[in-house]
């Protein structure tokens, strides 16, 4: 029996190989139009993404997946934007690809990333508690370092986002525990807005 808490750790690394550092979910472009300028900013920003938009809808969906729900069609029409849609797929088409390579596991081809992770989490036994503080914080943490590489801001801030994020993650659980399919959906519209703006840029180093 594979610990729990290990699998975790390599699923979740920044060397475990799905192309995540490639993406930025949107934020190079409101980096690129002065939205977003330096920690402050980046903090707003990641507590709206966390707590009004996709990282409230991922745990809503990988908690209806513990649930034996069938959702992926829903999850890839939550996207607000093509790129968006990509991104999801192409992660997960990677974590598929390595579960299947290294970890003897199937999923089904074409499906998104949170899906695929949580799939593959039931499979292991791995309990909801312990995915979703690593599957947010992995995401926040991704998205930070795109902030310390291209806006740019220290290291030492971003380690302290980091650091803030442990709470900021507890309080969101603490206070999402009632939150189910009903309530997908985002208010966060300036980070939507711009990841479809991310589309149009004439230059840019991420793939969203």
């Amino acid at each position: 029996m594979k610990d729990p808490l290990q699998i975790l750790q390599i699923w979740f690394s920044s060397s475990f190989p799905v192309g995540s550092y490639a993406y930025s979910h949107g934020i190079e472009a409101l980096i690129d139009h002065k939205k977003i300028r330096d920690k402050k900013d980046v903090k707003e920003y990641l507590e709206a993404l966390l707590f009004y938009g996709t990282l409230k809808n991922d745990y809503i969906f990988l908690k209806s997946l513990y649930k034996g729900d069938e959702i992926n069609d829903l999850i890839l029409a939550s996207a607000s934007s093509k790129e968006r849609q990509e991104e999801m797929i192409n992660i997960g088409n990677s974590f598929r690809k390595i579960m299947k390579d290294s970890w003897e596991l199937s999923l089904e081809n074409n499906t998104a990333f949170v899906y695929c992770v949580g799939k593959a989490a039931l499979h292991f036994n791995i309990e909801f508690n312990d995915l979703i503080k690593f599957y947010l914080q992995s995401f926040i943490s991704n998205l930070i370092n795109v902030c310390v590489k291209h806006i740019p801001i220290s290291q030492k801030d971003g380690q302290t986002l980091n650091v803030y994020f442990i709470d900021q993650i507890k309080k969101f659980l603490d206070e999402s525990k009632n939150l189910s399919l009903k309530d997908i959906g985002t208010t966060f519209f300036i980070g939507d807005i711009f990841s479809i703006k991310h589309e149009n840029l004439e230059s840019r180093i991420y793939l969203t």
